[in-house]
């Protein structure tokens, strides 16, 4: 038997109809795509790469969530930008937190921080995401409307954080840490970037 949520969300690919060319516009060009069962067992989702020459920008985009029973109205789709050279640290950022949330069935909301204990990737100090509107792309990146102009999807954008950005997050908000990030010139495309708390 299927819950509400489920049915909510194996319904309605209709709405869904120019999402793959919105993102095109915005995030590049499409240059390839991970299927849902990689690793063997369908984990509910894929992923696409997309590359923004001008900027030098690889953005991942996962697949698939939108159709999971997530609990999101909206539905919700994840995305991490990096430069090129670290698009494999972006497919892991996004591949992992896809993962907890079709093993949660859970979703996120605007600014949520999604913490670790250990870093999420190998020698760097981030050990969380904050999940966010693109700090580049147009509004219209992070949330798709039907031609009726209903809003049918999100587009989270992932943008890792330090241990330190993280507890400066608990102590002051998002806000204030996106004031540092200004004030320092911070490039969170940037993964050798350093901490600004």
């Amino acid at each position: 038997m299927t819950t509400e949520q489920e049915r909510a969300a194996m319904g309605g690919a209709h709405r869904f109809i120019g999402l793959a060319e919105n993102l095109e516009r915005h995030a590049g060009t499409p240059t390839g795509a991970e299927p849902p069962n990689v690793h063997g067992t369908n984990r509910g989702y894929g992923l696409v790469f997309f590359h923004q020459a001008e900027y030098h920008l690889t953005t991942v985009i996962s697949s698939g969530l939108r159709f999971q029973p997530l609990g999101a109205d909206p539905a919700q789709e994840l995305a991490c930008t990096v430069y090129k050279e670290q698009a494999e640290a972006a497919r892991h950022l996004v591949d992992l937190t896809a993962e907890l949330l079709v093993q949660q069935r859970t979703h996120l909301v605007p600014d949520q921080i999604v913490p670790n204990k250990e870093p999420l990737l190998p020698g760097t100090e981030f050990h969380g995401v904050l999940a966010s509107g693109h700090p580049l792309f147009p509004p219209e990146f992070t949330r798709f409307t039907d031609p009726d102009g209903v809003e049918q999807l999100q587009v989270f954008t992932l943008l890792p954080v330090t241990l330190g950005e993280l507890n400066y997050i608990l102590d002051n908000g998002v806000t204030a840490l996106r004031q540092q990030w200004a004030r320092f010139e911070v490039d969170v495309f940037d993964l050798g970037r350093p901490s600004v708390a």
